[in-house]
This record gives structure tokens, C-alpha cells and sequence, in this order.
């Protein structure tokens, strides 16, 4: 028999374990919504365009508005997790002083070692973080959490001061899942900076190998009983080496070969200090040492303690069929006579750039015809292969001893450098490659 307001068909009410579990599956399904309402909103937000410190801030301003926290910040690392306390980016919502550098070193530590959430609610008390000087900070609770990548630490999520109560497990969780979907977002805006940098420094690279090419000779000059022929083969996309052809009137001609100390860029910029020094110094200068010392003078001036120049410098007269050159610590040019006698440029004194106690003096050569001028720089004789066996002073020797002669200065330069890169095989080239030759 049915009690009174009770019908037949009505289901049994639930009991209190039956009660608990709905909450509980109620609870958790407001939870997961929660999640996934703020993962949504931070996905909506952000776009391809933004900058990495925009996202950065969008992030961090959801997690204060949805955890219920004064502030927040997020710190990121470089590619290099043994430098944990090098922060490359600094991010707080909505203001204030943030966490002091002692706090923040320690919890970056703390971060790197453990990978998990941190919840501290009383951080003055706290042993691990709490002391004298956190007595009296504006920070009382406190939510840490790793952004992590593939099992690389890129950086951390920092959120303090719970507005209302404390920081719970929950809002750990869902901070860490913010965290973990965020991670990648974070790491994407940061190559896409890098990838922009990089596309700018390939173009700045792309204009100064240009630039360069333009401060070299362009051409092999005409002169008067004479064939001459340059190259320089950089190492890298721009060098250190120079060479030129300097006209100084009157049938006179500057030939110059240079070797900055160090490569790539550094070693280009000075390279272009040295063009412009020496075509000044030489139409300046009254001697060929004269032109040497004044160079050496005007860029120990312009550099550092670590730079210097080596640089052969000589003045080929068309006139009087003479040369007189310079050796400022130098690779020693091969003169090869028209007796087969090869003898070395070696009249001149230190390497430029480096004292500015050096004294220069100079030599003057009769050329009689048949002579073959090779000037270089060590990246030919250096050049090494596999073994670090060098391509040495007797190889090249050997090439200038079989240089035939009707062999055009251009044929025996292009000679040369294709042996010698021959000789490294596949090898990448590891330093710079110039040569200027001259022919009477």
C-alpha cells in the first residue's frame, strides 16, 4: 500500500551517497567548463601577430581575473636552463612592484629542480622562502607553476595574493593547465621573433657581403707594361682580407694586400677602415714607408688591443719599371726573376695596428722584364685539409716555379685558388683566400 502523497510509479529518492556522488560529478563538470572556458578565451585572444609580451600579458591578465589574485607575472628563460636566473622577459598584471629579485631567484631555483606547482599561503612563515626580509613584503600567498616544453623548463607562471581565502589545489590545477596549454603558444611567438631577427640579419649580411664586394676592385687596372689580376675569397660571406689598386698619377700605381685579425663581420668593418686608410695615406704619404707608418698610426687609433693588421704595401712605377714596397709583418710576397730565382718581400717592420712604436723602412726593385709578382695572405699557404696537413710554402712555390710565361695573371690567380680549395676537398673553407699577381 502507497503512503500517503506518494504515488506507485515515483522512482525511490536518492540516498545520501547517491547526493554526494552528483555533487561531486557537478562539481567536477563546472570544473572542466571552467578549463575549458579560459583556455578558449586565451585561444580567441590570441593571434599570429601579436608580440611575444602582448601574449604574455593576456595570459597573465586571464589567470589575475580568473583565479582572483592581485598580480602576476611570468618569466621566461633562454634556450640554456643552466642560466636559471637569467629572465628574458618580465610580465605583470595590473602593476605594482612584483616579486624582489632574491624571492624571484629563489623561486626560479625551486622551479628548475622540482617541475611542479608551488602554492605557498603564508609566505612570511613559509621555511623554504620565508625570512626577514619577506616579513614586511606586499605578498602573502603565492601560485607557481612551470611552462614546460617537451620536458624543457622555458619559463614561469607566477600568481599572488588570493583576493578572497586561499590558494587551493584547484586553482593550482587549473593555473597548471593554463600553463601547459600555453607553453607552446608562448615558445611559437618567441621563434617567430627570433625567425624575423633572423630573416634581418641574413638580409644586413646578404647588403654587407655587396658593400664589400664594392670596396674591392671591380676590375683589373690598365697598366702600362704590366698584367696584374686580384681575388679574395672570403671565408665566410664577408672577411677580413683586402686587396686594391691605388692610381697615383703619373704612370704610378699603390698595390695593396691586407689581413685583419679575426673573421666575419668585425673583421669586415675593419677591413673598411683600412681601405679608407690607405687610400688616404697614400696619396698623402711622400715614401712608401712613409704611407705604412702613417696607416699604422691612424688605426691603432680606431681599434682595440686585440686587432691588427698584417699589410704589404708597394708602388709600382711604369716609368722607371720599379717597385718599391713595404712589408708590415706580412705573409713575404714571391718575386720570381727572369733567371728563375724566386726571392722573397720581407723589407718593412712589425705588423700595423699593434705599437705605436713601429718604424717602417722600404725597398726599391729594378724590374727588367719577365718577373712575376705573387702576393697573398695566409689563408692559402694555411689552408689545411682533413689531416691538418697545411697546403704550405713549397706547394705554392711549386705553382709559381711552373708558371708559364705567357700564363695570364688571371689564369695562374684562378689556378691557385682552385687547387688550394682542392687540397681542403670538402672541407669548409677556414680562412680568408686573396691573392694579387703581377706580371712584367
Amino acid at each position: 500500500m502507497a503512503l500517503f502523497g506518494q504515488k506507485k510509479d515515483d522512482p525511490p529518492a536518492p540516498d545520501a551517497n547517491e547526493l554526494e556522488k552528483f555533487r561531486a560529478e557537478n562539481l567536477r563538470l563546472r570544473r572542466a567548463v571552467e578549463e575549458l572556458s579560459v583556455l578558449n578565451e586565451i585561444a580567441l585572444a590570441i593571434n599570429s601577430t601579436m608580440e611575444p609580451d602582448q601574449i604574455n600579458k593576456l595570459i597573465v591578465g586571464k589567470c589575475v581575473r580568473r583565479l582572483g589574485v592581485q598580480q602576476g607575472t611570468i618569466h621566461l628563460f633562454g634556450s640554456n636552463e643552466t642560466d636559471p636566473t637569467k629572465t628574458l622577459v618580465r610580465v605583470m598584471q595590473p602593476g605594482g612592484d612584483g616579486l624582489p629579485m632574491r624571492l624571484s631567484i629563489q623561486l626560479q631555483g625551486w622551479m628548475h629542480k622540482n617541475r611542479r606547482p608551488l602554492v605557498i599561503n603564508d609566505l612570511a612563515n613559509d621555511e623554504r622562502f620565508g625570512g626577514a626580509d619577506t616579513k614586511n613584503l606586499p605578498i602573502k600567498s603565492l601560485l607557481s607553476v612551470p611552462l614546460e616544453l617537451k620536458g624543457r623548463l622555458i619559463g614561469i607562471l607566477n600568481l599572488f595574493n588570493k583576493i578572497e581565502g586561499e590558494i587551493s589545489s584547484e586553482d593550482a590545477r587549473l593555473a597548471a593547465i593554463i600553463a601547459s596549454q600555453c607553453a607552446q603558444v608562448i615558445e611559437n611567438a618567441r621563434l617567430n621573433v627570433e625567425e624575423v631577427k633572423l630573416r634581418q640579419l641574413e638580409e644586413d649580411l646578404r647588403n654587407a657581403t655587396t658593400i664589400q664586394k664594392l670596396l674591392l676592385p671591380l676590375a683589373a687596372p690598365d697598366i702600362p707594361g704590366v698584367d696584374i689580376a686580384g681575388v679574395s675569397y672570403p671565408a665566410r660571406d664577408v672577411g677580413g682580407d683586402y686587396f686594391d689598386y691605388i692610381d697615383l698619377g703619373d704612370g704610378r700605381w699603390g698595390i695593396t694586400v691586407g689581413d685583419v685579425s679575426g673573421k666575419g663581420m668585425p673583421a669586415a668593418l675593419m677591413m673598411a677602415n683600412l681601405q679608407a686608410t690607405m687610400r688616404g695615406c697614400a696619396h698623402s704619404a711622400a715614401s712608401v714607408s712613409q704611407c705604412v707608418s702613417d696607416a699604422n698610426k691612424l688605426l691603432l687609433g680606431s681599434t682595440d688591443a686585440k686587432t691588427f693588421v698584417t699589410l704589404f704595401y708597394a708602388i709600382y712605377d711604369a716609368k722607371n719599371r720599379t717597385l718599391t714596397y713595404c712589408n708590415a709583418g706580412h705573409n713575404p710576397p714571391y718575386l720570381s726573376l727572369s733567371d728563375g730565382t724566386v726571392r722573397t718581400l720581407d723589407v718593412g717592420g712589425p705588423l700595423a695596428a699593434a705599437f705605436g712604436w713601429s718604424k717602417y723602412s722600404e725597398e726599391t726593385i729594378r724590374l727588367n722584364g719577365s718577373e712575376r709578382l705573387v702576393i697573398y695572405t695566409d689563408g692559402v699557404t694555411e689552408a689545411a685539409d682533413a689531416t691538418d696537413e697545411q697546403y704550405g710554402e713549397e706547394r705554392l712555390l711549386g705553382l709559381i716555379k711552373s708558371w708559364a710565361p705567357d700564363t695570364k695573371c688571371s689564369k695562374f690567380v684562378d689556378r691557385v685558388v682552385t687547387e688550394v680549395l682542392a687540397f681542403q676537398k670538402d672541407l669548409p673553407v677556414a680562412d680568408d683566400i686573396t691573392l694579387v699577381c703581377l706580371r712584367t
